[in-house]
């Protein structure tokens, strides 16, 4: 990495900054709630647990870095503020929806995946940077886009 590119990094870490610090959080919370329900495993609590680990953990800090350093201009902090509200209001109607049997919390949370998702590619389309980190950052946003309707058919089925 150039200078160059260190200084950049370090002028565009705030942006990603929350995207980190929320994710780290939810897989720590994922480990707490496996060691909690290790002794009663279910279908649902494993679920959960993927979920806060890969979606609201992994995924999330990799939108937010990716954004950071793939934007063409630094995203503004309102922009920034109203990805994290959707994703993890969405994450957490998701979880709510899918955990209490609540078909409407899921399709609203949903829906505010593909909104938050959609605003993620949409910052990110005129980009030159990152090479082929740009094209993995896109393939990510994919498989979670199409994840969010596998994950809502499969509920669909779950409440039928």
């Amino acid at each position: 990495m150039t200078q160059t590119e260190t200084i950049d990094l370090a002028r565009r870490w705030p942006s990603a900054r929350s995207f980190v610090a929320i994710g780290s959080i939810a897989i720590i919370a994922a480990g707490i709630a496996a060691a909690a329900t290790a002794g009663m495993p279910s279908y649902l609590a494993s679920w959960a647990v993927a979920y806060l680990v890969l979606v609201v953990g992994v995924a999330q800090i990799a939108l937010g870095l990716g954004q950071a350093l793939l934007t063409p201009e630094m995203p503004s902090g309102r922009l920034v503020v109203g990805e994290l509200v959707l994703f993890n209001l969405g994450s957490a109607a998701v979880l709510a929806g899918s955990l209490f049997s609540m078909p409407l919390f899921t399709a609203i949370g949903s829906a505010l995946m593909l909104i938050v998702l959609a605003v993620l590619f949409w910052a990110t389309r005129g980009s030159t940077r990152g090479g082929w980190l740009r094209y993995a950052y896109w393939l990510l946003i994919a498989l979670l886009f199409v994840s969010v309707f596998i994950g809502l058919l499969i509920a669909r089925g779950r409440a039928v």
